[in-house]
């Protein structure tokens, strides 16, 4: 039997926060309707006849939900592409080593209490309602409070060549962000080379970004690099990866983690960035020798282009894969990192 935990604090006018091990909702309603958005991130709306029990619920936002053609399924728009299956593994509940268990426990009471505070804060909508000005203002305190006094310190000691070494890395990674295109790679298809320009694997790319502040529930003496993800932040701390979500946090070794820096040749159907070095012209649509398909009439020429590439994986099952359109940044990326290593072996 599995242990489920569960509080409700009334706040009155009709509006309650709800704790629970998966985090922090909150509803707000009278007789007869409810609205409920939960920890884990659904909306729901209860409608009910008082003194029935007849009910209607209507629920948004389900968990695992996906679009049609999203990392899982073939698109519509691209009939060519089949299989698709997902390249982003980022699952921070399966990096918590028990190494870093004190550290996380920290960190993940500052996100719980930064929670509270924002719940809170939110209440002030309802300002009209006395408890509700009164819930809001609390709110505002606490968020202070955690942003002052709540910050876990992390200070790190270098000598002058170790620290030069980091700082190297962390401009030149910071310098993705001044690629005309700059992508992380979320899903990966099966293509019909035929009718693909040769190519056999097409990529679903979104916009990637580079970061380099502190998580706000760190206090340190340095200020790290690392990525911007759809739900995730990763910061390259000098030793150790930190992923942080709004509601959990896991740490990685660079013992357990891995980059592979290299470059990739890639069938660019949208434009080319003015930074990329475009390294051959292909078909569309081509025949196994190379020649144009001439069954096909649209069967334009595109180009193919070298852009560089980061791979990220670890033991623990993290996996990234980023693509930028200079490859002279991936190089140069390389040669730092390799500078920097050298400090952690």
């Amino acid at each position: 039997m599995g242990l489920r935990l569960r509080r409700s604090i009334n706040l009155g006018g009709g509006f309650r926060i709800n704790l629970s091990k998966s985090g922090i909702g909150y509803s707000w309603g009278m007789k007869g309707v409810r609205f409920t958005k939960t920890a884990r991130g659904t909306a729901r709306k209860t409608y009910s006849l008082p003194g029935t029990g007849l009910s209607y619920v209507e629920e948004s936002g389900r968990k695992g939900s996906r679009a049609p053609g999203q990392n899982g399924g073939p698109n519509p728009a691209q009939s060519a592409a089949m299989d698709a299956v997902s390249t982003e593994n980022v699952t921070i509940g399966d990096y918590q080593p028990a190494e870093y268990a004190a550290l996380l426990t920290r960190l993940k009471k500052v996100q719980r209490t930064n929670l509270i505070s924002n719940c809170l804060i939110a209440s002030i909508l309802f300002a009209g309602f006395p408890p509700f000005l009164v819930t809001g203002i609390a709110g505002i305190l606490l968020k202070i409070f955690v942003r002052t006094r709540m910050k876990v310190p992390m200070e790190y000691t270098f000598d002058e060549e170790a620290k030069a070494a980091y700082e190297d890395l962390s401009a030149i990674w910071m310098s993705l962000n001044k690629n005309q295109k700059f992508w992380q790679t979320v899903s990966e298809s099966k293509l019909e080379q035929r009718t693909n320009g040769g190519a056999t694997r097409g990529l679903n790319r979104i916009r990637a970004k580079a970061i380099n502040q502190l998580p706000f529930s760190v206090d340190s003496n340095i200020r790290p690099f690392g990525l911007k993800l759809r739900k995730q932040n990763v910061y390259f701390m000098p030793d150790k990866v930190l992923v942080v979500s709004p509601g959990n946090v896991g740490a990685i070794s660079y013992s357990d983690l891995t980059m592979h820096f290299g470059t990739i040749c890639f069938v660019e159907r949208d434009s080319v960035p003015k930074d990329a070095k475009v390294v051959g012209q292909t078909w569309l649509r081509v025949n196994k020798n190379g020649t144009p398909d001439n069954r096909f009439k649209q069967n334009r020429q595109v180009p193919v282009c070298e852009y560089g590439e980061v791979l990220i994986q670890s033991n623990s099952g993290l996996h990234i894969e980023l693509m930028c359109s200079n490859v002279e940044t991936v190089q140069e990326m390389s040669e730092a990192a390799a500078r920097f290593s050298a400090f952690l072996s």
